[in-house]
């Protein structure tokens, strides 16, 4: 390795552990609590903003991009943008959608179940056509589901799914 290759690898070295400890200071001081009018305590609220993170993070946790919205209307929108291998189906990227409904129950059970219903978009890239990949489906059969309430089948039924190939 010559010695300019050493100097732009340290300088990417320094410029993220800048970027890491930036965002550290900023997540530190953001503050999730909510005040109450008439009383001089706080309560912790999570914020839709850190759900929303918390939902990024399990995303990145499970080796998947994506985005996470929380919509006025009560719906939790997680988007992912999936690269099939040459020679994977966009059906084997169908089961991502399962990874991302057992990230809406984990922040359901964190309190950051404000949502009433999940939908999941997965864009799966191949080299030849994409494929869009909708399901859908209340937090109440998730959550239901999550339980013990509803069978695979029974929970499967009420999914709505939607394929469409570009």
């Amino acid at each position: 390795m010559t010695s300019k290759q050493k100097r732009v690898i340290a300088i990417l070295a320094l410029a993220n552990t800048i970027v890491i400890l930036t965002l550290g200071v900023f997540m530190t001081r953001s503050s999730d609590a909510i005040p109450l009018p008439f009383s001089g305590s706080r309560v912790p609220v999570p914020s839709p903003g850190a759900c929303q993170w918390e939902a990024t993070r399990l995303l990145a946790q499970a080796g998947l991009g994506g985005t996470v919205m929380l919509t006025p209307g009560g719906q939790l929108r997680i988007e992912i943008v999936y690269s099939l291998a040459p020679n994977q189906r966009a059906d084997e990227a169908a089961q991502l959608v399962w990874i991302a409904f057992d990230i809406a129950l984990a922040l359901q059970k964190d309190e950051c179940g404000s949502f009433t219903q999940v939908e999941v978009v997965i864009l799966a890239q191949g080299s030849q056509t994409d494929t869009l990949i909708k399901a859908s489906v209340s937090t109440a059969d998730l959550v239901a589901f999550g339980a013990g309430e509803l069978s695979e089948g029974e929970f499967i039924e009420r999914v709505a799914y939607t394929i469409d190939y570009r």
